[in-house]
């Protein structure tokens, strides 16, 4: 482990991480994630008269359809009364669907294989810890405190209550759907691989590690908040909302690593079935239901109020004391060496250095005697 970091470029190894260094980064993440956003929007105002020339070809499609076939092909008819942006919007949820249970699926079979990723978990991991601090250990058991259950159920029940509220009722079971069911996943993952943690507080199905509970509750909470924020919005509206949301889900994810509670792989896949899941669920939601156009400042401000209080009280009665559990959870790790290839068949210490013996080669047989050409 020490030599893959030794390995490493020289920018990233660090001795002592300082506040400007980690606030210089946040901030450059957050100038990326808007200017990110920013092309997206650039992007789809380019796309808008390809997707209006395609509408008109849809109509006419469909007048000539319906007036040569009647009612023989519904199906056909049915799919070309729907605008060519809601058929977009479903290939492209479908895509990335994919692609977020494909990285799923891939880091779980690598996990459970022990391939190399294992030994970038071990590295990562390690160069983590040596850039320990106590400010810094301060700061990252805060901020994971946000992707943690209590303030995720403060949360939880805060928008379920402003959302009925509003009578809004297909967005609050959904978002119950989101917060219960990403739990569930959660757990038959972890009860189902069995991966330890690099270093752990807990007990139970939470020892283990694999994916991330953390990252995928953040994901979910704040990823699906910000689909509710966003629906049938303005693009002013969505850019700072799915900025912020990118930023808070991060930083959670980089603290989970940094107090040791998970390797990498874990929090990558925590938010792969986070995506996953929130993809399903807002596809189903966008084309079952006429979605709500929800007031996003009052409902902002709810969950950010929630968030708060929740924040508040952990930080008085449960932060010191997570402080110094994650310290001593972290110093008692002993430093493992990556795992190398595993050996197809178990052989003796003796025979490691030599290749297997070859059966004995059988002597050559005697050759007949040369017989004496004929007068």
């Amino acid at each position: 482990m020490d030599e893959l970091i030794a390995a490493w470029p020289a920018w990233l190894r660090f001795e002592q991480p300082t506040p400007g260094l980690l606030i210089g980064g946040l901030l450059l993440f957050v100038v990326l994630a808007v200017l990110g956003l920013c092309l997206v929007r650039i992007a789809l105002v380019l796309i808008h008269p390809v997707v209006r020339l395609l509408d008109s070809l849809r109509h006419v499609a469909r007048d000539a359809l319906h007036a040569r076939a009647g009612e023989r092909w519904p199906r056909v008819l049915k799919l070309l009364e729907r605008e060519v942006a809601e058929i977009l919007l479903v290939v492209l949820a479908a895509a990335v669907l994919l692609g977020s249970g494909g990285l799923l699926i891939w880091l779980a079979v690598a996990v459970a294989a022990e391939t190399p990723l294992v030994r970038v978990d071990q590295a990562v991991f390690a160069w983590l810890q040596q850039g320990r601090q106590d400010w810094l250990d301060v700061a990252m058991t805060a901020i994971t405190e946000f992707g943690g259950a209590r303030i995720a159920v403060a949360i939880g029940i805060a928008v379920f209550g402003w959302l009925a509220w509003r009578r809004a009722w297909a967005a609050a079971i959904y978002w119950t759907i989101a917060l219960i069911g990403a739990r569930a996943c959660v757990l038959v993952l972890k009860y189902g691989l069995a991966r330890g943690r690099p270093a752990s507080i807990y007990g139970g199905v939470e020892s283990f590690s694999f994916p991330s509970g953390h990252a995928t509750s953040s994901m979910v909470t704040y990823g699906f908040l910000a689909f509710l924020l966003c629906v049938r919005q303005p693009w002013r509206v969505r850019i700072p909302v799915l900025a912020v949301t990118a930023t808070v889900v991060v930083a959670i994810g980089l603290s989970r690593l940094y107090l040791g509670m998970h390797w990498l792989s874990d929090v990558v896949a925590g938010y792969a079935l986070g995506m996953a899941w929130i993809v399903m669920l807002a596809t189903a939601y966008l084309t079952l239901h006429v979605p709500a156009r929800l007031s996003p400042a009052p409902l902002a401000g709810v969950a950010a109020a929630a968030a708060l209080a929740a924040g508040a009280w952990v930080a008085v009665y449960h932060l010191p004391h997570n402080v110094e559990r994650y310290r001593d959870a972290a110093k008692a790790v002993p430093v493992v060496p990556a795992p190398g290839p595993r050996p197809e068949m178990e052989r003796s210490p003796a025979r490691l250095d030599r290749p297997p013996d070859r059966p004995a080669a059988r002597p050559p047989a005697p050759r007949a005697a040369a017989m004496p050409a004929p007068a």
